[in-house]
């Protein structure tokens, strides 16, 4: 088996959407002023960087992050390849066209490439997952989605009045848990691969920073 990660790092300044406020690390002890340890906290929103969407997230009252059976955060996926331009859906016949079509209980990870964007900003104009691909994913029992942009939803400037994420609602009504801000995943695009995205446990959290990685079968490339 081979390992690729497949999520961004944390730092302060790092990009994130302009509601939430600045990724912060602070020093609470230095061995260089005379303490025993080094020791550093860090200061950051939920939705900041590569992390895992809980329902909770669109949904009042559903599961937090740490409700969550472990189980939920790791599986067989297919990794879509996706070609779309700013502003367009990204449709079912995409996803199908872009890799194997998932099975019953198969992750879905949609790799657009728009992760090589992310220190631009550039990175906030991109590609949406359709509401039909949202609800096709529901039906076909898909327990997990992940997207290597900010968000599966339209980006901010392109929102209308009223706009209510029907992506996030769709899909986290149903309990399919949402990865945000992947990257790597042109390098397993069209595969079939094995995902582990295990978020922080923060109890009651509507999300939980992640490190994923997925797992590649080192002599077939990950098909089957």
């Amino acid at each position: 088996m081979a390992l690729l990660d497949i999520s961004h790092q944390l730092w302060p300044g790092m990009p994130k959407i302009p509601i939430l406020p600045e990724v912060e690390r602070h020093q609470v002890a230095s061995i260089a002023d005379g303490a025993p340890l080094n020791i550093s906290a860090i200061t950051l929103a939920l939705h900041v960087g590569t992390h895992i969407d809980a329902p909770a997230h669109a949904v009042d009252g559903a599961k937090t992050i740490d409700e969550l059976p472990i189980e939920r955060f790791a599986g067989s996926a297919v990794v879509a390849k996706v070609d779309r331009k700013p502003g367009e859906e990204i449709t079912v016949d995409d996803v199908l066209a872009g890799g194997p079509a998932p099975e019953r209980g198969e992750f879905l990870l949609v790799a657009t490439g728009w992760s090589e964007k992310f220190l631009s900003g550039d990175y906030a104009d991109h590609p949406s997952l359709s509401p039909e691909l949202a609800t096709w994913c529901v039906e076909q029992g898909v327990p997990f989605v992940g997207v290597d942009m900010i968000t599966p939803d339209l980006p901010v400037h392109r929102r209308g009045a009223g706009f209510d994420f029907p992506v996030h609602r769709t899909l986290l009504g149903a309990e399919v848990l949402i990865a945000e801000n992947l990257t790597n995943l042109d390098a397993v695009a069209g595969q079939r691969v094995h995902v582990h995205a295990y978020p922080l446990a923060i109890r009651g959290g509507d999300a939980g920073p992640a490190r994923v990685v997925v797992e590649t079968l080192a002599e077939t490339g990950g098909t089957r």
